[in-house]
Parts: structure tokens; C-alpha cells; sequence
């Protein structure tokens, strides 16, 4: 069962799906997260960094759960994501399809390709999100396990795995996408 600290984690990470912030989840919402990601960190269209962004993006639309909308398209509502999150196949999910998103994008936001990010290099994207510097500095130093000033791709995919999963309220992955 849903804890109420998942459905708030789930219900935030939704309305980052939800770029026309329309309530539902399309696939046009999805290409047009991933383009944000890709404006954000100054990705060449086509390149290398585009395209893994856009791919993830695809298959994480292709794996999401939804039902199909007026027009016959797929579509995910905020009811339906978090009910998703209940299902045994929720999990399989989170690790074949959302938490490679969160690489795809934590590779580019790696600006100098040392395999790792930094403060400055995590705040160019939380700040386009409208976060200040401090609440930035917060979530990196609980992201940062090993407290050494990095968050390493391993770091990341575990807190992002943790974002999604996790009904620990201590679990340094819940604030990946902010203060809840």
C-alpha cells in the first residue's frame, strides 16, 4: 500500500512529467521534459547527450502504465500513476525505465565528463526549477553518501531509485526532486 510520503513523492515527480501541466501525462509531455533537460544543459539537438535523453525518455513512455484517452492515445492521470505504484510490475518500471532517465540526465549534467557532478553542476538545472542555492545544497549534501563533495552516478541511481521505491522517511533519495 501506498504510504503518504509516496504518494507526495509520486505526485511531485508527476507534475515534472506533466510539462503542459494539463493533469495527464502524454507522450508529447514526455519529449518535451526531455527537451527541457536537454535546453537546460546546453545539449546540441542529435548529438550523443540528445539522444540518450530522448531515448530514455521514450522507453520510459513506452513502460509507463496508462489507459487510453479520448483520442486513442495513451495518457497517464495523477490517479492512475500513483495507483501504478501498488502494482508488482511498479518496481520493474522504476528500475528498467525511470531511473535510467535520471542518468541519461545526470550524464549530461556532468559538465566536465569527470564521472561525477558537483553543487554548481546539480544547481544549473535546480535552478531553472526555481530552487535556491541553499535548498540545493541541502538535498546535494544528503544525496552525497560518502560526503566527499560529488555525487557519483552509483549515489544518484540509488537515491533515484529510493525517490520512487522507498517509504523510509530518512531515505536521503526523497528529496531528489526537492523539498517534499
Amino acid at each position: 500500500m501506498t504510504t503518504e510520503l509516496q504518494r507526495r513523492k509520486l505526485e511531485k515527480v508527476f507534475a515534472s512529467y506533466d510539462a503542459d501541466g494539463d493533469g495527464v501525462i502524454d507522450g508529447l509531455d514526455i519529449t518535451a521534459m526531455a527537451q527541457i533537460w536537454c535546453d537546460t544543459y546546453g545539449v546540441a539537438p542529435y548529438s550523443p547527450g540528445w539522444r540518450r535523453i530522448h531515448g530514455a525518455a521514450a522507453r520510459m513512455w513506452r513502460g509507463m502504465r496508462g489507459s487510453d484517452g479520448p483520442d486513442g492515445e495513451k495518457r497517464v492521470t495523477v490517479a492512475e500513476w500513483v495507483a501504478w505504484a501498488d502494482k508488482p510490475e511498479f518496481p520493474e518500471f522504476v528500475t528498467n525505465a525511470a531511473v535510467p532517465f535520471s542518468l541519461a540526465v545526470f550524464d549530461v549534467a556532468d559538465a566536465d565528463r569527470d564521472g561525477r557532478i558537483n553543487h554548481a553542476e546539480m544547481f544549473a538545472a535546480q535552478s531553472k526549477s526555481g530552487m535556491r542555492s541553499e535548498e540545493t545544497q541541502r538535498i546535494f549534501d544528503r544525496l552525497d553518501t560518502d560526503r566527499d563533495g560529488y555525487l557519483t552516478s552509483e549515489e544518484y541511481g540509488r537515491a533515484a531509485h529510493e525517490f520512487y521505491l522507498s517509504a523510509d522517511p530518512d531515505a536521503p533519495g526523497n528529496v531528489i526532486a526537492g523539498e517534499l
